[in-house]
């Protein structure tokens, strides 16, 4: 089993799988919604949600790494949009190869997809259009000829900054306007761990979560220096194993800012506050 998160609209949507995948919709407290999506593809024999985004209009999209697509389904559920990759290994502009994460930014006509691949590519960042019109490749450090290094999450910080974390290379690269801005090498925060996921604060802030036995959940400004952490490697309520996602929900007044934290590879989802105290686990979620 594995997993992502996405908050969007008041409403956490998790993504699980196996060899067939399902998103399901939770309030905030862990209470179950409704299961959005389920699905497994026919010709590749499985499908996954590696990655999940809510646009504006309240469609869900869905990274499909297992067959090699990604889909797009309506408040209701059913699947309105399937960008097929013509090809699962070339590495070429518009083949989106196997995505891991994907991103949906503005509504209606202006909407436009991020898709990240994973592996190590040329073409692993792309934005495009989901009819396909337009499509621009992410330059990995600004390299015309780079390749970036098994990307594994990316996110939005506002609205013109893209970050991709490349767990092979322990760094994110920062994009602006949809070009190269700066690289942030994650060693001196998280060491050798292996970096799995990624968030944004409403603040900048970036939470980068990794998994193995020093694995755990780090707080870094926008610049990538440490401010803290968030969750400890270890196998109790309120410690993380194999961190899978990190979904980020502002302060409201009345509630302080947390971070949803999907770990043991998808079967618990956790609370945490910026200062490491946990809230407990989704009840629904813990196998």
């Amino acid at each position: 089993m594995h997993g992502s998160l996405c908050l969007a609209h008041g409403v956490l949507y998790v993504g699980r799988h196996a060899q067939s995948a399902a998103v399901t919709a939770y309030d905030l407290d862990g209470r179950r919604l409704q299961t959005i999506a389920s699905f497994r593809d026919e010709e590749a024999g499985r499908s996954s949600a590696a990655g999940l985004s809510v646009d504006a209009d309240h469609r869900l999209w869905v990274a499909d790494h297992g067959a090699g697509h990604v889909r797009g389904y309506s408040l209701f559920g059913v699947e309105v949009v399937r960008l097929p990759s013509e090809s699962r290994e070339d590495d070429r502009a518009g083949a989106l190869g196997r995505p891991v994460d994907v991103l949906a930014l503005g509504s209606d006509e202006e909407l436009v997809l991020v898709v990240a691949s994973s592996g190590r590519r040329r073409h692993a960042v792309q934005v495009l259009e989901p009819e396909g019109a337009r499509q621009l490749s992410l330059r990995p450090l600004g390299d015309p000829q780079g390749r970036f290094e098994d990307v594994v999450a990316i996110a939005a910080r506002g609205e013109r900054e893209l970050l991709v974390l490349e767990a092979a290379a322990r760094r994110i690269q920062v994009f602006r306007g949809g070009h190269f801005h700066f690289s942030i090498d994650l060693r001196g925060v998280i060491g050798e761990a292996w970096p799995s996921a990624l968030a944004v604060s409403s603040e900048g802030h970036i939470a980068i979560a990794a998994s193995g036995p020093d694995g755990g959940v780090w707080l870094c400004d926008d610049n990538g220096r440490a401010l803290g952490q968030v969750a400890w490697s270890g196998e109790e309520e309120g410690q993380v194993q194999d961190v899978c996602a990190v979904a980020f929900e502002a302060a409201d007044g009345l509630q302080p800012a947390r971070w949803f934290v999907m770990d043991r590879t998808g079967d618990r989802v956790q609370v945490f506050t910026h200062e490491g105290r946990c809230y407990g686990a989704f009840p629904a979620l813990v196998s």
